[in-house]
């Protein structure tokens, strides 16, 4: 494109008012290196922009709109990124967001049907402890103990990503006489330290999922029809079964217990459409 011979430059307080921003913003985008001034005039130190700088802003808005920080921001901007790495980036995102809208469908619409879909889980390092109960309310407990804990030990929790529970036993989950459930607490933290006997690392894994709400009763009743449904499926299990705690007494005590959300995931060896 032929730019014009003389452009015309807009003040600092043009920009703002032209892009809905405040005039400390463009100083925060020129200080992080993402906008530049077309000239700085020496004596008063008055900045001026040419249009470009103007698109730069609104180019800014729209990806801080879909959710990138500031230094995304920059490297998408200016093309600082490696574009196959980011792009796994963008669909981890879109998946956790579909993920919370689903959850979030289901908590605030108690008439919608429990809902079942492949997912991907993905690749986490998790804190464990085994714990025992003799029902889901004795296991809850435990679980909170075991969050406890973790924070205890200086690990730094991953709080992007909810807590979850491997279960030793299928075969407990749909059984509410049980004498005792066996499960694995398992919460996300950031650490790489593969020789830490207290962590464990999960690759990402494929998954059938089912997504419902309730009190912990209700878990029996999804548990019993993904079970159903893997076998209906021809699926073959390739981990044990998880229950993820999307909402639950450790993500706030002003959650009602009939408000309670989970996930219960069986990793799989083939999705089978």
């Amino acid at each position: 494109m032929r730019f014009p011979e003389k452009r015309k430059l807009f003040t600092i307080m043009e920009v703002a008012r032209a892009c809905g921003v405040s005039r400390s913003t463009l100083l925060r985008m020129e200080e992080s290196g993402f906008l530049k001034p077309f000239r700085v005039d020496p004596e008063t130190g008055y900045r001026y922009y040419d249009l470009s700088a103007v698109s730069a802003v609104g180019q800014y808005q729209m990806l801080q709109s879909i959710g990138l920080t500031r230094k995304e921001i920059g490297d998408v901007y200016y093309e600082r990124i490696d574009s196959s790495d980011f792009l796994e980036m963008l669909r981890q995102r879109q998946s956790a967001l579909e993920q919370f809208i689903k959850e979030f469908e289901l908590r605030h619409d108690h008439s919608k049907d429990f809902e079942i879909s492949y997912v991907t889980l993905p690749a986490e390092t998790c804190y464990r402890v085994h714990i025992r109960g003799k029902d889901l309310e004795e296991i809850a407990m435990r679980s909170y103990l075991a969050h406890e804990s973790c924070v205890s030990a200086g690990y730094r929790l991953l709080g992007s990503r909810p807590m979850s529970a491997e279960y030793d036993d299928p075969s407990d989950l749909v059984n509410p006489s049980v004498p005792e459930f066996r499960c694995t607490v398992l919460i996300p933290v950031l650490s790489d330290d593969r020789n830490d006997p207290n962590l464990r690392f999960f690759p990402q894994t494929e998954a059938i999922s089912i997504v419902g709400f309730g009190d912990y009763g209700v878990m029996y009743a999804l548990w019993q029809r993904l079970f159903a449904e893997i076998e209906a499926r021809g699926l073959e299990p390739a981990g044990l079964p998880r229950l993820i705690a999307l909402i639950a007494p450790y993500t706030g005590t002003h959650y009602k217990r009939e408000d309670y959300c989970y996930e219960c995931v069986v990793p799989i060896r083939e999705r089978k459409e």
